[in-house]
């Protein structure tokens, strides 16, 4: 390892790529691009933004540089596929870096996932939340809904809100399904890690589908079909949608005029308090990086108070260090998340992450398909939850024989 002061001393340019993500070149110096030429004068920072013609595959045939890739937790397995992963380990040991300071299932998942290699450092995380709108409490009178509450008791308050009014038929809760299974709190993974097969057709997905599937027919009040996978338009747009799960980043993106607040997610009642799981964006070192150790530098300084806060602050997602002050700073330049309850974004508790596969996505698409038709009425769950399983098998058997 080369001496750290000359290291710094050394002018080099790093490459990073944030795939699968629609981040322009100047959102991503906003993010941490100016903050690590500040750093480092000796760095220079080029990004290479999503745009047509940069997946993966293209930027690797184009024969590009590539040093740090920040990938979403569910594109890690994309970064093993295409050899890029690099094992940070030996660096993590010559830098005497404390992962212990990291919140323990983002690092807990990294390993199990790399069979104890380390291939990339979270930078910060999300997780899910239930967002609620005031003003529909306030309408009908009801009690607002509170931070450790069971899903059971969320369900025993949506039978006061469901009701029509005024010529407006009112919902009570729904949720980003796909969002909701990918971080559930059963931490069941879409594919199973030991059979290779997908986990629909099981007591515990069909828990989870009975779990949400009821609060779409609360009172035998069904929402209108062209309206799924749209709640999150009911929630902000219509609004007549009194709760709605999603990341806590519901209350960044909702309207100005919006008057919302959060909660903590509900939990079953066989895990008391157990939140979602994390869904963290991690930054590796590409395995054909030339500047692995100033790389290193790098994600060293990302994952300090001083990036935490910067991240935190600006609401990019909360910090993955273990300081309460820096989670009381998320979002503090935000205006719109003034007065929030903004703690509820971060479990104290967050389930285990499930294993991921290069093939969750096809599995996910079956998984939605049965619970459409359960809350369509089309079919019960476990006929919905075997004819998606069927069909997930033949295409994961596709998808692997290519």
């Amino acid at each position: 390892m080369a001496d750290r002061s000359e290291l710094l001393k050394q002018p080099v340019e790093l490459t990073f790529y944030r795939p699968n993500n629609g981040t322009t070149n100047e959102q991503f110096m906003d993010l941490m691009g100016s903050a690590i030429q500040t750093k480092f004068p000796n760095v220079t920072v080029k990004f290479i933004p999503w745009v047509t013609g940069s997946k993966f595959e293209d930027v690797l045939s184009s024969g590009q540089d590539l040093d740090i890739v920040l990938l979403s937790i569910g594109y890690v397995p994309q970064f093993s596929k295409f050899g890029l992963g690099y094992d940070l380990n030996d660096l993590i040991k010559q830098n005497n870096f404390d992962l212990s300071h990291l919140e323990n299932t983002s690092v807990d998942f990294i390993k199990k996932f790399g069979s104890g290699a380390i291939y990339a450092l979270p930078i910060f995380t999300t997780a899910e939340v239930l967002a609620y709108n005031k003003d529909i409490f306030d309408k009908f009178g009801v009690p607002y809904p509170k931070d450790g509450m069971t899903w059971d008791e969320l369900y025993d308050l949506s039978k006061k809100l469901t009701r029509a009014d005024g010529g407006v038929q009112y919902y009570v809760f729904m949720a980003s399904m796909s969002h909701m299974l990918r971080v559930n709190q059963l931490s069941l993974p879409f594919v199973d890690p030991a059979s290779g097969k997908p986990n629909i057709d099981t007591e515990e997905f069909r828990n989870l589908a009975n779990n949400f599937s009821r609060f779409y027919s609360v009172n035998g009040v069904m929402p209108p079909k062209e309206k799924y996978n749209k709640e999150g338009d009911m929630f902000t747009k219509d609004r007549n949608l009194a709760m709605y799960a999603y990341f806590n980043s519901v209350a960044i993106t909702a309207p100005s005029d919006m008057n919302l607040d959060m909660v903590t997610l509900p939990s079953f009642k066989e895990f008391a308090g157990v939140g979602s799981q994390m869904y963290p964006t991690y930054a590796g070192i590409s395995s054909t990086s030339k500047h692995k150790e100033m790389a290193f530098e790098v994600l060293k300084y990302l994952t300090t108070d001083e990036m935490q806060t910067k991240f935190a602050k600006d609401g990019a997602g909360l910090p993955v260090v273990k300081n309460a002050k820096l989670i009381e700073a998320y979002g503090q330049d935000l205006p719109q998340l003034k007065g929030k309850n903004k703690q509820a974004g971060y479990p104290l508790k967050p389930a285990a992450i499930t294993t991921k596969s290069l093939y969750d996505d096809l599995v996910e698409k079956q998984a939605l398909n049965a619970f459409k038709d359960v809350i369509q009425g089309n079919a019960d769950i476990i006929t919905a939850s075997r004819k998606a399983s069927e069909q997930a098998v033949k295409d994961l058997e596709a998808a692997k024989s290519k």
